[in-house]
């Protein structure tokens, strides 16, 4: 009984050994987690314009990472690592950008064990780690106790960047993973950071305007013809601190343009950029064209979201050319026509930046007023009516004696035209006869000597003459004319839906 109690209790002395040995040998292994890792940054990336927004990037070395904190005795096997995770987003306060634009890459090791190479820029996750290096080295105590690697940081580029102004800032956590996968040392809120100085809000922008080379019309044919007046407006940028692009310039009239009781519509004049006379950005940059942009009392787009962004504290011009588009409607009293334009800057949220408002004219100064026509005995409006057969067989005839009053001091023509090819129904549709069917004939009824010369003319809204008078004395200065507008008998243009058609019928005194 005795020697089996010894051997019991020998063998309860060797687990108790046992036990101790174990426990010794993790005791001592927890001592090697005292390691350390600190960091430090370098300079960050700044984005100044949208041309930095897009091209994104690469703060060499930005990241120092020191791994310290290493005791005697302690080796860690070739295939160690350092691993970095996301914390969250990168945010300036009141934007946030996730942190898939941004990755870290092996630079340099500036200190410790050789065998140590980068695995390539790795993405920031808030879901995952990633492996920054491999290594084929063991860090052994003594000699390496302390030293430094150091670390690229990428931005992406893109429209993520464009969230608003203002230092980003995110943490990372960082660990030093031994070739088993087991950390050994952490460290959780390292700060990383870039600047972005470009908005897309325009903030502080504002513009002005200036007009410059009116446009006279001083003949008739140039009220035709109509006219492009070069550099008739001037639009100045000036954007403070703004680095913007993708800002729009738009424009509207607020009515029409004005003499008194005359005026021509907007959708008369249209605008056309011209040139970038001063500052930046170019025009190809920006992406503008010489389109021909009508105006309208609504706004319409001049240019249209800008490839480029201002150059901050940087004042720009842009020159818009006015085209007038010729035609009945310039046949105006002489005198000076004047509308107003409000241009407008919009950021790229399509948010207003700045506004301003600008009087332009042209100006009518055309010998046609010389002289003066005046309608009489109702012949400023003619009614042909259609209501039996008889009509259409046999044609109707309006008569206005003395219908055209005309007063001048030098030889004229007098010409006639319709505003358009056909009349037009009242009621809509396509249904439209052609001016062509009524004629019109004049005859003098003035006691006057001879020259004055009168024509029958097939309406046309092309100019035709239908009086000249060569001004051979004064019996030639106040003349009036009988006007007979007919059709012809049996015409077929006249087989149209029932309705009222109508058009305009348009006299020009023009010099001779």
């Amino acid at each position: 009984m005795n020697v089996f109690r010894n051997i019991q209790r020998n063998m309860w002395n060797k687990l108790v050994v046992i036990v101790l040995i174990a426990a010794g040998i993790f005791m001592s292994s927890s001592k090697t987690f005292g390691q350390s890792l600190t960091t430090y940054n370098g300079t960050g990336c700044t984005f100044n314009t949208i041309t930095d927004v897009n091209a994104g990037c690469t703060a060499n070395g930005y990241l120092t990472v020191q791994y310290g904190g290493f005791t005697n005795g302690v080796t860690y096997a070739a295939g160690w690592t350092l691993r970095v995770r996301a914390n969250g987003n990168f945010t300036n306060g009141s934007a946030s950008i996730p942190p898939q634009y941004i990755s870290l890459g092996f630079a340099a090791a500036l200190s410790g064990p050789s065998g140590v190479s980068g695995t390539g820029f790795k993405t920031l996750s808030t879901s995952a780690d990633a492996a920054l290096i491999s290594t084929s080295t063991a860090i052994v105590t003594p000699p390496t106790y302390f030293f430094e690697h150091r670390f690229d940081m990428k931005i992406q580029g893109g429209a993520h960047l464009t969230l608003g102004a203002g230092t980003y800032t995110g943490t990372v956590t960082l660990s030093l993973v031994d070739k088993n996968g087991i950390t050994v040392a952490t460290k959780s809120d390292v700060p990383l950071s870039f600047v972005v100085n470009y908005s897309s809000s325009c903030t502080g922008a504002t513009i002005g305007t200036y007009t410059s080379n009116q446009y006279s019309f001083s003949t008739y044919a140039q009220q035709m013809s109509g006219a492009t007046v070069t550099d008739a407006f001037s639009i100045q940028y000036n954007p403070n601190q703004a680095t913007c692009s993708g800002w729009t310039l738009k424009v509207r009239a607020t009515g029409n343009f004005t003499n008194g009781a005359s005026s021509v519509a907007p959708q008369y004049f249209s605008l056309r950029f011209n040139r970038v006379s001063s500052g930046s950005p170019t025009a190809s940059s920006i992406g503008v064209t010489n389109t021909v942009i009508p105006l309208s009392t609504s706004d319409v787009t001049l240019i249209n979201q800008s490839n480029a962004g201002f150059v901050a504290n940087t004042g720009t011009e842009h020159k818009f050319d006015m085209i007038i588009q010729g035609g009945n409607h310039l046949l105006l009293p002489n005198g000076t026509y004047t509308g107003t334009l409000v241009f407008t800057l919009y950021n790229q949220s399509n948010q207003v930046v700045s506004t301003s408002t600008v009087q332009q004219s042209f100006a009518v100064n055309s010998s046609v007023n010389s002289f003066t026509a005046v309608f009489q005995n109702g012949a400023d409006n003619i009614s042909m009516n259609f209501n039996t057969l008889a009509n259409y067989t046999n044609g109707v005839s309006v008569t206005k004696t003395n219908g055209l009053k005309i007063t001048g001091y030098s030889p004229y023509q007098v010409i006639v035209k319709t505003s358009s090819p056909n009349l037009t129904s009242s009621t809509g549709g396509s249904s439209t006869i052609p001016v062509s069917v009524v004629n019109l004939q004049t005859t003098k009824n003035t006691s006057t000597t001879g020259g004055i010369n009168v024509f029958t003319r097939k309406l046309s809204n092309l100019d035709q003459v239908i009086i000249t008078n060569p001004m051979n004395d004064y019996t030639q200065q106040a003349v009036q004319y009988n006007l007979r507008y007919y059709t012809l008998a049996g015409d077929t243009k006249l087989n149209a839906a029932a309705g009222t058609y109508t058009t305009s019928v348009v006299f020009v005194v023009i010099p001779q």
